[in-house]
């Protein structure tokens, strides 16, 4: 069993969403839909994220969203996102699946931007990038797959070691096609280069790409999918989220998403704020391998001492956050019941609601009745998870636990929030809407701090998790998944290795001249979004 390794996570960054709406009258308004939008094309969409380096190449450049924004409009994958987090054929016009480990493709008649036609062969060699190539940081996603073979010019097959419930969401988020030809021609070190860009599907194609500064896009002119809006695409790049905020305010750019600081962006005239369900989870976890977190009766009673909810008063309007029942956003579990289903398995959870006699109870149970002195870690440029620390010390101090507010810097943060001796706030996202796509990250022993990621921070070891976490992702009924799911994370509640404070809203900020109705966390990444980008009618 394959243990994926999330390396696109927002760790330690939280989100002070303060003003995100403008009041009544203004021109910024919360928006999640906006209408279906004009049928008319226009000249130049601008779009702006931060700060972009390294090769326009998915697999090899781990830029989180910029990425994914930047290369879903011109390289499609074989399996597609919808809104609401649910895979459909993408390149592929049908998928078959035999048996529970076999899967077979069949090819939409589609040609790359320079009038190739697209081929089982591309198909097949791409993807075996990601399966093979030392380089590849998704590699680790797709260690369920036994073979991806061709079976004729326009039908891939693709065998698994074993049954995988998520192996369509992998495929759906680092499936991307690119023409097989090109790479082998100019190998591939060079894709992704100024002088290489990808050649792909798309309905747009790179025209030019100049690192730090920008990426121009235009039409494809080999595109069957629905009209592209726009003629042209300039993305710009932008090394802080002032001088982002600042563009929007100028009217430079017409948008952009997934900003840390909504309140810089609050308030933009002429601009309308995107909402989608946040599929991120915001949490405190501490080091279960070393004195004093090592007692669970210290780790329940820094469960007990967490104020969420006066974190959330004090950083969060209404409507933008809101607390979880686990480190797992409900978002993420909509493919595995109706709401009430779900509810019903997250709401028996164990929960630690803020009680500070709780809290003394439980450090009373250790060998720490008195409390003892740390750190708490958090990030520099989360500036609300840097206040969600500061309230969280002040609240520790009245149980006796001296905590130290330490921020760290973005390079420091990496090393220091893996193996320390410490408590950690920590904000993770999913790549798919599955509770795997979180459980894969925290939990396995596999992710203890190995070279480059170490996600499980806690480091975290029960031998009825490990057994669970993957048995849950092989078995493929979903009610039977949920149940699994539901023991692991009451077995995890129980030991306290990681507890939860907050998710927040997806968001983004639009000009009013355009609608994006399928903005979601799902679109906004994976998928040619800019087909949605329309004028407004």
């Amino acid at each position: 069993m394959r243990k994926y390794v999330c390396v696109c996570v927002a760790l330690a960054l939280a989100v002070l969403i303060a003003g995100c709406g403008g009041s009544k009258g203004q021109s910024n308004e919360t928006a999640s839909k906006g209408g279906t939008g004009s049928s008319k094309s226009y000249p130049e969409l601008r779009w702006g994220v931060l700060s972009f380096a390294g090769p326009v190449d998915w697999t090899k450049n781990v830029n989180s969203n910029s990425i994914a924004v930047v290369e879903s409009l011109a390289v499609n994958n074989l399996m597609e996102f919808e809104s609401d987090g649910k895979v459909k054929p993408g390149l592929a016009s049908s998928v078959e699946q035999p048996d529970s480990t076999t899967y077979i493709y069949h090819l939409k008649p589609l040609k790359f931007s320079d009038g190739k036609p697209l081929t089982a062969a591309d198909v097949v060699f791409s993807l075996n990038r990601d399966v093979h190539s030392p380089e590849a940081w998704t590699k680790t996603y797709w260690e369920d797959v036994s073979s991806i073979t061709a079976q004729n010019s326009s039908t891939v097959v693709m065998k698994l070691k074993h049954p995988s419930a998520v192996i369509q969401d992998v495929i759906a988020f680092s499936g991307e096609v690119s023409e097989k030809a090109q790479v082998e021609k100019i190998g591939e070190k060079e894709l992704g280069t100024p002088a290489n860009l990808p050649i792909g599907t798309g309905p747009w194609k790179f025209d030019s790409y100049q690192p730090e500064s920008s990426i121009t896009l235009s039409r494809n002119p080999y595109w069957k999918g629905a009209l592209q809006p726009a003629e042209k695409i300039t993305i710009g790049f932008f090394k802080s989220e002032a001088s982002l905020a600042l563009a929007l305010r100028s009217g430079a750019i017409d948008g952009t998403f997934d900003y840390l600081a909504p309140k810089t962006f609050a308030n933009i005239p002429g601009t309308k704020q995107l909402v989608a369900a946040g599929t991120s989870a915001d949490f405190i976890c501490a080091n279960t391998d070393r004195p004093p977190f090592n007692n669970v009766h210290v780790r329940r009673a820094l469960a007990y001492a967490t104020d969420a909810k006066g974190m959330l008063g004090a950083l969060y309007p209404a409507g933008t956050a809101f607390e979880d029942p686990t480190v797992m956003p409900a978002s993420l579990f909509t493919n595995l019941g109706s709401k009430s289903e779900v509810e019903k398995v997250l709401n028996a959870l164990p929960k630690y609601e803020f009680s500070l006699v709780k809290a003394r109870q439980e450090l009373a149970k250790s060998p720490y009745p008195h409390g003892f002195s740390t750190t708490l870690l958090t990030e520099q440029v989360a500036a609300g998870q840097v206040s969600s620390a500061e309230i969280y010390a002040a609240d520790l101090a009245k149980i006796g636990i001296n905590a130290k507010v330490v921020e760290l810097t973005p390079s420091e943060a990496p090393e220091g929030l893996s193996g320390k001796t410490t408590i950690t706030f920590s904000e993770t996202y999913s790549v798919y809407a599955d509770p795997e796509g979180l459980m894969s990250t925290i939990l396995p022993p596999s992710q203890i701090n190995p070279p480059g990621s170490g996600l499980n921070i806690a480091n975290y070891r029960n031998a009825e998790v490990d057994k669970l976490e993957p048995e849950s992702v092989e078995t493929l009924n979903p009610p039977k998944r949920l149940q699994m799911i539901g023991k692991l994370l009451t077995i995890m509640a129980n030991e306290a290795p990681y507890w939860p404070l907050y998710t927040h809203a997806t968001l983004g900020t639009l000009s009013e001249k355009y609608v994006l109705p399928t903005f979601s966390a799902w679109t906004m990444s994976w998928t040619p979004w800019a087909l949605e980008a329309k004028l407004a009618s």
